[in-house]
């Protein structure tokens, strides 16, 4: 079984992510292949970042840090759900990945993006930053625009918008096995 974090992607108050996080946990719920939890940043009271040494050589000073890391360790897999916020991902998803960099080594993610043009410049963005972690991003995303998936601030995405979650969630799994033997490999190596 693949063990999967949902990332929220903002902590901004009365944000429209808690509804769309939530979709994606209900919709994993129903997945035999998978364990999803929420994990949530804000929870780790992370300030601006403040470790001194860079995040690669995990060298953590600060309890937040090594908590947050610690709480990353512990899965095979990732799916972020992010906005767009001036064409990019909010401030507060990048500061939470400055803190970590190897607890993502060798895993897979997928992305849930919205926004007025669906967030598609957010998740670009949050590829290339996902890759500088050696994060395998698989290419099916599911992507939401806040005029045609949202009546009256409420998340009610369409079909065509939801389409694309399922082969994403099947890539992810099949992706995850697969980089679970990577990952094997490599503690092996490092034991020797």
């Amino acid at each position: 079984m693949l063990n999967i974090a949902i990332i929220p992607g903002t902590s901004r108050p009365q944000a429209l992510n808690p509804q769309i996080v939530n979709w994606v946990e209900q919709q994993l719920a129903s997945n035999g292949d998978v364990r999803a939890e929420v994990v949530d940043f804000g929870s780790f009271d992370l300030p601006l970042l403040d470790e001194v040494i860079p995040a690669g050589a995990k060298m953590y000073a600060n309890d937040h840090t090594k908590a947050w890391g610690a709480k990353l360790e512990e899965f095979d897999a990732f799916i972020f759900v992010t906005p767009e916020y001036n064409h990019s991902i909010s401030g507060s998803l990048k500061n939470a990945l400055d803190f970590v960099a190897t607890e993502f080594n060798h895993k897979v993610a997928g992305i849930v993006n919205y926004g007025a043009d669906k967030g598609v410049r957010a998740a670009e963005h949050l590829r290339h930053i996902l890759a500088n972690y050696k994060l395998a991003v698989v290419r099916d995303q599911a992507s939401f625009s806040i005029f045609t998936d949202v009546a009256d601030g409420t998340f009610a995405p369409t079909e065509v918008s939801t389409a694309p979650f399922a082969s994403m969630v099947g890539d992810i799994v099949a992706w995850g096995e697969a980089l679970k033997s990577v990952r094997e490999a490599g503690a092996e190596e490092q034991a020797a």
